[in-house]
């Protein structure tokens, strides 16, 4: 049987960099890589694509929604078709565990013993965790469906915080395996290979609607790379992640910020336009505050989508 796992956690926390790390973890074995991304521009894709295993991007939606779950199970049946052992399922930052039995269901009935659910892995960000816990249902969920708990970004908070995360998620899920990485590191990789699926009883979990969320795409041209730091840190801490790619002297940057972390790497691949996808609360006054940080400091024109 395939054995599919489910990667999970809000935005900015580390999915990303836990799936290469993954990667690299099953590297002796043959698996597929199924990304699903809240906006339409996909980001995380991109960044796994140079492994050479993503079969499937899922945009601009939850793959447990009715709209794009018949897209999530058509890519898992593919996997199928390529001789694999593994399927990796990054889900979108607001992605909920609980619709995976639903999904198993359905596959079951489509190809009978030929997929088994190993369990979800969620990337807890202990540095804001609480500035969204309250708001953002998601996590609570992402959380409670969860069979090991990833408390990432340990080195940059403090260690009475990292304890009452800790106590705050135990009260949550009293069954998953804990632990605590910088970087998505996972240093024993038996915690992986051994994780087993525990069925939650739904009776028990508390089904409210997610936190509305404001998706922009911003498309401008090159600028310095300070510049757009200074930029970035003009309201950034407003929104919940702002991810993409941009040209600098010539050479591909990766652009990452998650509140007052702001990340710049060069890549290898080549880029054809700037952008950044933005998400953040439902708020048409972040989306003006963006536009004009923009004109203030460039003097020129930003598209905003």
């Amino acid at each position: 049987m395939i054995d599919i796992y489910l990667i999970t956690g809000f935005l900015g926390a580390g999915k990303t960099t836990l799936m290469k790390n993954l990667i690299k973890g099953f590297e002796n074995n043959k698996i597929a890589i199924i990304v699903n991304e809240f906006g339409k521009e996909g980001v995380d894709g991109k960044l796994l694509e140079k492994k050479g295993m993503v079969i499937e991007e899922i945009n601009n939606g939850s793959i447990f929604c009715v709209c794009r779950s018949d897209m999530f199970v058509d890519a898992i049946l593919k996997a199928r078709e390529l001789d694999i052992e593994y399927i990796i399922v990054e889900g979108s930052g607001l992605a909920d565990p609980f619709g995976m039995p639903k999904i198993m269901n359905i596959l079951e009935k489509l190809s009978p013993q030929e997929f088994h659910y190993s369990g979800s892995i969620c990337v807890v960000d202990s540095k804001n965790f609480y500035k969204v816990y309250e708001t953002a249902v998601a996590i609570k969920h992402q959380v409670q469906g969860a069979d090991l708990i990833v408390i990432n970004k340990v080195d940059l908070a403090e260690s009475e915080e990292i304890e009452e995360i800790e106590k705050t998620i135990k009260e949550l899920n009293h069954h998953a395996y804990i632990i605590r990485t910088s970087y998505s590191k996972i240093d024993d990789f038996d915690y992986v290979y051994k994780l087993q699926w525990y069925k939650p009883d739904m009776k028990g979990i508390l089904i409210k609607k997610t936190l509305g969320i404001s998706k922009y795409i911003l498309k401008f041209e090159t600028v310095d790379i300070d510049e757009l730091k200074d930029w970035l840190k003009d309201w950034s801490k407003e929104v919940y992640r702002v991810k993409g790619f941009c040209k600098i002297k010539d050479v591909c940057h990766f652009i990452e910020a998650v509140q007052d972390q702001i990340h710049i790497e060069k890549m290898d691949e080549e880029q054809k336009e700037n952008f950044l996808v933005v998400l953040g609360p439902n708020k048409d006054v972040i989306k003006e505050k963006i536009k004009s940080s923009w004109s203030e400091k460039f003097g020129t024109a930003i598209d905003i989508i």
